[in-house]
């Protein structure tokens, strides 16, 4: 075929030896432009894909002068073939073994149950599996997965005691005669820590928008012309911590938006759930013209939102007599079945979702008492529909896909998948409303998925489980300037820097059109930064309140407050104030007072009328974050410390609830910054202004920077992933610059600081907007988007 300008256009950046991000919707013939651009150039190059299908694929269709490799592979050939008879021998080891090595040897007592020998081993395993998924250096407490039937304490609890273990298993794991299972992504690691160099002048990544961590950090480190392609809207695995890496890769971003997957009819369907997954891209059908949507009596393929909902589908297509495929098989429910039988006749079962359960009764009263267990509530509720032994004959009279009338399938396993007739089944939700009766905004990986779902047919759609769209499109009158029913320019900077096609994101685009240049300078200052101090002996290390705990120590450090956010979050509990999901009056008035002693001490200290020691200073400032909290979301959000108050709350009671590992956390980051924050301390008062808040603050939802110091306007980020760092934080700093209208900071220069690493980096105030892009000087600027802000602002007002 011949080549499109939109395909055109990518192979003649790639020969011109630029790196590339190129986003490619549904069916717009992705390989085929890879194998094009490769076709350009005699150079040698590397295609790394998801896996060994679609690697072979692409290697039929690839030249010559183009590896195609699956990255288990690379890792194979230089690290993995050193355990080539460990992954044979250690295939089939029983958990008992491995619990015996390891030395586990009696039941863990959790709260009122016991995890056994056999489980402890399993879950020691399944937390080096997941460490090895990271770009940790080592295994931590948070790798344990979620035990469903452990509360947060017992989650804590387990992951300390079982963390001995897996740092156990990971250093048997290194060795080439060690005993314990051997995996394949235990070499991917190892491999990964080595900083490999991939051969080759160019590499190309495929599916990038669900990269793997430890695939990312590999990719990002290359020295060569590097290619990312895939499509962010089509990003659904973000639940097994794959991650985005195109929208922050500093390349030139071009789109392939012509799908000759379907015509524009299915296009139009999909563009709209572009549009609900902020996607800035629409789709053209170039595809059968045939393309329709509408009920279908005979389909080839019917997509559901989860398990529970495709067992459903395929009971009823048995019932009818026709040959029904489950994609994927049916082995993952029949164990479910399986269990469920063992439970209910008062048997303990190993299944890994419920081997905490001594009957079926716990498992239904934990699914509807307990958010935790939401994920296994729609399985339960099939199991209680129709029976276990129902389930278990239907996944027995399963038929090949070959040979099979209708395929079932969840939307995630039909990824990269397309039939000729596609219904959408049960499971896509409509979003709820909130405690206003206002529309809530679909989340973003429940848009995604329903994109990826309706993108799967060529001729015929059926949107059957999907109707609601219409209603909800009317109940929300969203348009392209409101989010959730409020008007954008109402979001704050950070708000608005997650919405496209928001105010303050329309402007950069148009006046600072390229972060490339400042995110290159980004990441090759951080290239040879030590790796991030993070907490190791917890489950669920609370970031974002570290987050604010950090800024606020190095604001007390700079001699200041911790900034109006709190003050506002400790007067919003008053009693006699209105805010969503607060305890009771007498509550709220004891976290009201236990505020206000909050505050007192810290102003004491920072007047030296009192002296804190460490510890104190980050318990109180941990604390301090839920109150911040509850200001910036309006509410007491349901995981909030401030949630589990009673009236007999104190502020040494909050104190003395704060998690051992914060004070420990906050000391390392603290000892981080001794260095570059050291001169920083010793300015002039009057140069020392912490939580900065700008003329153009009031044109939006608010914007309040964390330091300017003495000249320097700086952005903590206490990130454990700063590779993740790229566009949106670069434009946060560029927009608190802008919203300086009238230069009343004097700011002359931008910069970030990595708390976690204690590296700064830092950027002339001018050089910084002219190298993303500006053609106007920053006092331009600043009036353009003066103007700009004001203009939305009176458009909202007048409707």
């Amino acid at each position: 075929m011949e080549p499109t300008a939109e395909q055109r256009a990518a192979r003649e950046v790639f020969a011109a030896g630029q790196d590339l991000a190129l986003v490619a919707g549904a069916g717009t013939g992705k390989t085929s432009t890879l194998a094009l651009m490769g076709a350009s150039t005699r150079q040698r190059g590397l295609y790394v894909a998801f896996n060994k299908a679609i690697a072979d694929d692409a290697a039929r269709r690839f030249r010559g002068n183009v590896e195609c490799r699956t990255a288990h592979s690379l890792a194979f050939q230089s690290v993995g073939h050193f355990y080539r008879e460990r992954l044979k021998a250690s295939a089939r080891l029983p958990a008992w073994k491995t619990a015996r090595y390891l030395g586990i040897d009696s039941d863990l007592a959790v709260n009122s149950t016991k995890i056994t020998v056999n489980h402890q081993a399993r879950l020691v395993m399944g937390m080096v599996r997941r460490f090895c998924y990271t770009t940790d250096r080592e295994p931590m407490a948070r790798h344990l997965e979620r035990i469903n039937g452990l509360d947060g304490a017992g989650q804590e609890f387990a992951a300390r005691e079982l963390l001995p273990y897996a740092v156990q298993a990971w250093q048997d794991v290194q060795e080439p005669r060690g005993v314990l299972r051997f995996e394949h992504d235990h070499y991917m690691k190892m491999w990964a820590l080595t900083a490999p160099v991939l051969r080759g002048d160019f590499v190309m990544l495929d599916e990038a928008q669900d990269t793997n961590p430890v695939l990312e950090e590999v990719f990002l480190a290359q020295p060569v012309q590097r290619v990312v392609v895939g499509d962010p809207a089509q990003q659904i695995y973000a639940w097994r911590a794959a991650k985005d890496i195109m929208a922050a890769f500093p390349a030139e971003h071009l789109d392939l938006t012509q799908s000759f997957r379907f015509g524009p009819a299915i296009a139009a369907a999909a563009n709209r759930w572009l549009g609900h997954a902020d996607s800035p891209m629409r789709l053209s059908g170039c595809g059968p013209a045939d393309s329709r949507i509408g009920p279908a009596q005979a389909v080839d393929a019917v997509l559901c939102r989860g398990n529970a909902d495709a067992m459903q589908e395929v009971i009823g297509f048995l019932d009818q007599g026709v040959p029904v495929a489950l994609a994927g098989g049916g082995e993952a429910l029949e164990r479910i079945a399986l269990a469920a039988l063992e439970l209910q006749a008062g048997k303990r079962t190993s299944h890994p979702e419920l081997f905490l359960f001594s009957s079926w009764a716990e498992v239904q009263e934990y699914v509807e008492q307990d958010s935790a267990g939401a994920d296994l509530k729609a399985i339960v509720q099939l199991v209680d529909s129709h029976g276990p032994e129902v389930i278990l004959g239907a996944a027995k009279r399963l038929t090949p896909e070959e040979r099979a009338q209708v395929t079932v399938s969840t939307a995630h396993k039909a990824k990269g998948r397309e039939w000729d007739t596609v219904r959408i089944a049960g499971g896509f939700e409509a979003p709820a409303v909130d405690e206003d009766g206002r529309q809530l905004p679909i989340p973003l990986p429940e848009a995604r998925l329903a994109y990826v779902a309706v993108t799967r047919a060529r001729h015929h759609l059926d949107p059957a489980g999907l109707l609601w769209i219409d209603a909800y499109d009317k109940a929300l009158a969203s348009g392209p300037g409101s989010s959730g029913g409020r008007p954008m320019i109402q979001l704050s900077l950070t708000g608005q820097l997650k919405h496209s096609a928001s105010p303050m994101s329309r402007f950069m685009e148009q006046h600072l059109p390229d972060t490339r240049a400042v995110v290159r300078d980004y990441l090759a200052s951080i290239a040879t930064a030590p790796h991030p101090v993070q907490p190791m002996d917890t489950a669920y290390p609370d970031f974002p309140a570290l987050g604010h705990a950090i800024d606020y120590r190095l604001r007390l450090s700079l001699g200041r407050g911790l900034g109006a956010a709190v003050d506002h979050g400790v007067a919003v509990l008053h009693p006699g104030i209105e805010l969503p999901g607060a305890p009771a009056p007498q509550v709220r008035a004891a976290l009201h007072t236990a505020g206000l002693h909050l505050l007192a001490l810290l102003d004491q200290h920072r007047t030296g009328a009192a002296v804190l020691d460490q510890d104190t200073l980050s318990r109180l400032c941990f604390v301090a974050a839920s109150f911040e909290d509850a200001y910036r979301y309006g509410c007491v959000r349901r995981y909030s410390p401030l949630a589990r108050a009673d009236a007999a709350t104190t502020l040494t009671g909050l104190l003395q609830a704060v998690p051992a590992y914060v004070p420990t956390d906050l000391a390392a980051q603290m000892d981080l910054a001794q260095a570059p924050f050291g001169p920083l301390r010793a300015l002039p008062e009057a140069a020392r202004i912490c939580g900065p808040v700008f003329t153009g603050s009031a044109d939006i939802g608010g914007a309040d920077a964390d330091f300017i110091l003495d000249g320097l306007l700086l952005d903590c980020k206490a990130t454990t992933r700063p590779r993740q760092l790229g566009t949106p934080e670069i434009y946060q700093l560029a927009g608190y610059l802008l919203l300086d209208y009238e230069d009343r900071y004097r700011i002359d220069r931008v910069g970030l600081y990595l708390s976690r690493q204690g590296h700064l980096i830092q950027w002339n105030a001018h050089e910084f907007v002219h190298r993303l892009g500006a053609t106007a000087s920053l006092p331009v600027l600043r009036r353009r988007l003066r103007d700009h802000l004001q203009a939305e602002a009176a458009a909202v007002a007048a409707g």
